[in-house]
């Protein structure tokens, strides 16, 4: 059930306070009228889907559609869920809770989201956790397809229903991929970088400014389970320096010769610290094993990594 409540902590309550309306429901702890969603789901994420109902069934009502191709042609049979026998889709908002987990999987269920742009449908918010393209944002060779830039265009030129559709997108890859979204969807970037936060118990001194008290001390959590926070390069450290106030930073650096990266420490000392990797993305973990064995080698007592997508591969 965690993952289902920070899913539905991330999807805001509307901008307006006012009294409920049928589609709507009252928020008894914030106050707050707060949006109820039909949920559609790609496949993979069909048991997430039922566990939102679960959590808060006023709020979402999970439809179940059936994915399935032609005997014949392996063309899409799709049947999107809450049109009969009666139609609950119109004029309703959706999560689409999308999975784009190869290219197959991405063509089917951008039919599915211009099928229901064509329905009358209110609001579209679509829950992508992971961007699986969103590596491919550049191009050092004329010819080269930069398909970070595609998929955004696929979601930018969907039907108009009236406002944009939301893309919620967990720690893209570079922050720049939100530029490719334009027009008729926007991505909206969020981080499971706090969920880490919640989790791992930590003693830190924050100096706050105070406009009476140039400085004041402030002791979270009793426990130390991490000393220092590690990068595995400049770009994570940019990203995610700032969630870790208190911490030491330590910041490596890679070069690749081939097939072998080579991780050498930049900046920070992990002599005597329990050290925690952060990242985004870990695909092979050739990366992150490197700058282990060089924080390791550097004299840290010990080494663990967190990141938000292990991507992998399909045969791993």
């Amino acid at each position: 059930m965690a993952h289902s409540s920070a899913l539905s902590e991330t999807l805001s309550p509307a901008e307006s306070p006012q009294r409920p309306r049928s589609r709507s429901i009252w928020s008894e702890s914030s106050g707050e009228q707060m949006l109820r969603y039909n949920i559609i789901s790609s496949p993979p994420w069909v048991d997430l889907a039922m566990q939102l109902q679960q959590s808060n069934p006023q709020r979402f009502a999970y439809r179940e559609t059936k994915w399935s191709k032609f005997e014949d042609s392996q063309m899409d049979n799709i049947t999107i869920g809450g049109f009969t026998p009666r139609n609950v889709m119109r004029g309703s908002n959706v999560l689409f809770m999308a999975s784009f987990h190869n290219n197959d999987a991405i063509l089917s269920q951008f039919q599915v989201l211009v099928a229901l742009c064509e329905s009358f449908i209110k609001s579209i918010t679509v829950l992508l956790p992971y961007y699986p393209t969103g590596t491919m944002e550049r191009v050092v060779t004329e010819g080269q397809v930069a398909t970070a830039n595609t998929i955004a265009r696929m979601f930018s030129t969907l039907p108009s229903i009236g406002q944009p559709i939301r893309v919620i997108i967990f720690d893209i890859h570079t922050l720049q991929n939100r530029f490719y979204f334009y027009g008729h969807a926007l991505a909206d970037l969020v981080s499971g970088v706090p969920l880490l936060l919640s989790t791992i118990k930590a003693y830190v001194e924050l100096d706050i400014a105070d406009a009476g008290d140039p400085y004041r001390s402030e002791l979270r959590n009793a426990e130390c389970e991490y000393d220092a926070i590690a990068f595995p390069d400049e770009g994570a450290k940019k990203r995610f320096g700032t969630f870790f106030p208190g911490f030491d930073l330590i910041i490596c650096g890679k070069v690749r010769q081939g097939d072998k990266r080579i991780v050498t420490i930049h900046d920070g000392d992990p002599t005597g610290k329990r050290v925690l990797i952060v990242d985004d993305l870990i695909k092979s973990g050739g990366t992150i094993a490197e700058a282990a064995k060089a924080i390791t080698s550097a004299g840290a007592t010990a080494v663990a990594a967190f990141c938000t997508h292990a991507a992998g591969r399909p045969k791993d």
